[in-house]
């Protein structure tokens, strides 16, 4: 295998998020947080420099940025031929929107703090599953990601953990409709996971889910807290749903929302608006990734 061009996504820790934050550092300054946060931020540097490192020392051509700052970047799929994400789940995530066909490598930077469920490595491991895959002895994971369709114009994100449905405030009522195959439900709730398989083991499973295998073409949703006097026993609440059943939810909210893999991507969902969820033909491929 001819050596890539490899782009290295990192997050910015809480530590430095916070010394932008003078007033916030005051406060954390003399708690036992701020050691914990000071901990996690060294953890995650060092484990940046030494990705750094690896990769010149194997001769690659690299390019770095900021978590942040990738939605810049154009033609990621073209200008490179892999991509380091070093951080954690959210980092892989959100590197996962701008990423269409080529593999990407997930660095867990802080294993002591850091949830991490799609990295295939930590710091300490990179040379060895890096060196593996660069010989071919390691081939990535094709792992499914849903699509979903908004009025019926499809939405170019696509999805590898979790779709949320709610309102803009946590603490208001989800109203919608529900359509599982020719099952129709009015629901009112604190809203809907939906989530992949490889998402299976995040909020769904919290929320009274089931756990799949990563590489199943099957996403499940779990409503939660649904609100039953109003309309009496609710029975769609959870269920697994194959490629060949429509999943669909009209909303009755004045405000509401659609967050994509997380809080830092999220769509307006306003009354009448129709979602359409199915599986996608363009899986995430990752590196190391253990089902």
């Amino acid at each position: 295998m001819s050596k890539p061009k490899v782009l290295v996504v990192y997050k910015e820790s809480a530590y430095t998020q916070y010394l932008s934050s003078r007033q916030l550092m005051r406060k954390l300054r003399n708690d036992a947080y701020w050691h914990v946060v000071l901990g996690s931020h060294q953890r995650h540097h060092l484990s940046l420099q030494g990705v750094l490192a690896v990769l010149r020392k194997e001769g690659l051509e690299t390019a770095l940025v900021l978590r942040n700052r990738i939605h810049h970047l154009r033609d990621v799929d073209r200008k490179y031929r892999m991509v380091v994400s070093v951080g954690g789940d959210g980092t892989l995530l959100y590197v996962s929107h701008f990423v269409r066909q080529i593999p990407v490598l997930g660095v867990n930077s802080d294993p002591e703090r850091s949830v991490a469920r799609f990295s295939g490595c930590d710091g300490k491991a990179f040379p060895r599953v890096l060196r593996a895959y660069l010989s071919g002895r390691l081939q990535p994971t094709p792992v499914p990601r849903m699509e979903f369709r908004i009025n019926g114009r499809k939405s170019h994100w696509l999805v590898l953990n979790d779709l949320l449905i709610t309102t803009s405030s946590p603490a208001g009522t989800s109203r919608y409709i529900l359509k599982v195959g020719e099952r129709v439900e009015e629901q009112m709730s604190s809203g809907v996971w939906i989530s992949t398989a490889a998402g299976s083991t995040a909020a769904t499973l919290s929320a009274g889910g089931r756990c799949l295998p990563a590489s199943a073409r099957r996403f499940q949703y779990v409503v939660r807290e649904v609100y039953q006097k109003k309309f009496g026993r609710r029975r769609l609440l959870r269920g697994i749903v194959g490629p060949g059943t429509a999943f669909k939810v009209i909303s009755y909210m004045k405000e509401g929302r659609i967050f994509i893999d997380g809080a830092n991507l999220s769509i307006p969902f306003p009354l009448g608006d129709l979602l359409e969820v199915r599986m996608s033909s363009q899986p995430l491929s990752i590196i190391g990734l253990k089902d």
